[in-house]
């Protein structure tokens, strides 16, 4: 707890031009959740396979949903990209956007969240994501067909790249109005920060 502290204290003493993102643009890239007019854009760079993330999601993205983001305060991007670290994880993010194209990101995000340890020593990850497709009532053909476009590797790679340029080298990283904040902190330190953004 005290290194959180000590991160969210040299958050809060940094100056914008210190704390800034790089000046990569996230146009096209993630996916949003939240009023387009929220003053606070938190911006999460995640790893489906990343055990802090799957933390954060059930502990703390509930209560910044139901705080903030719910009512139009906060809006939440979630950039999914592979870190390289755990087996399966860029064929469940290529999984996830193409669940995208079905309107079920964030269903098939929950539920890789939720199935997390199963598919990561699966060795038929192409059956489980149909497994998964199945569980969610999208349309498998067109899920298949989505995973064999190009297009998706390259969407997901160039989501891998923006963290790369990001200097991201750890999961879950945040960018909370352009400042980067590390780690699947608690609520309550997250909470500092939104609030410490509606200051500025």
């Amino acid at each position: 707890m005290n290194r959180f502290i000590f991160l969210i204290a040299a958050w809060l003493l940094a100056s914008p031009a210190q704390a800034q993102s790089g000046g990569v643009s996230l146009a096209g890239a993630g996916h949003d959740l939240g009023s387009v007019g929220a003053r606070v854009f938190v911006v999460e760079f995640a790893d489906f396979g990343c055990s802090y993330c799957a933390k954060f999601e059930r502990e703390t993205y509930p209560k910044i949903d139901s705080a903030y983001i719910s009512k139009g305060i906060v809006r939440f991007k979630m950039v999914p990209f592979v870190t390289g670290m755990f087996k399966n994880s860029r064929e469940v993010a290529e999984a996830a956007e193409c669940s995208a194209e079905q309107g079920a990101f964030w269903k098939m995000h929950d539920l890789l969240y939720e199935q997390q340890k199963e598919w990561k020593k699966s060795s038929n990850i192409q059956a489980l994501i149909q497994k998964y497709a199945t569980q969610l009532k999208l349309d498998r053909n067109r899920l298949g067909l989505c995973l064999k476009n190009p297009e998706i590797r390259k969407r997901v790679e160039r989501h891998d790249a923006m963290a790369q340029q990001l200097g991201i080298n750890g999961t879950p990283t945040f960018f909370v109005n352009g400042r980067r904040v590390p780690g699947a902190i608690p609520f309550d330190l997250f909470q500092q920060v939104i609030n410490q953004a509606l200051l500025r």
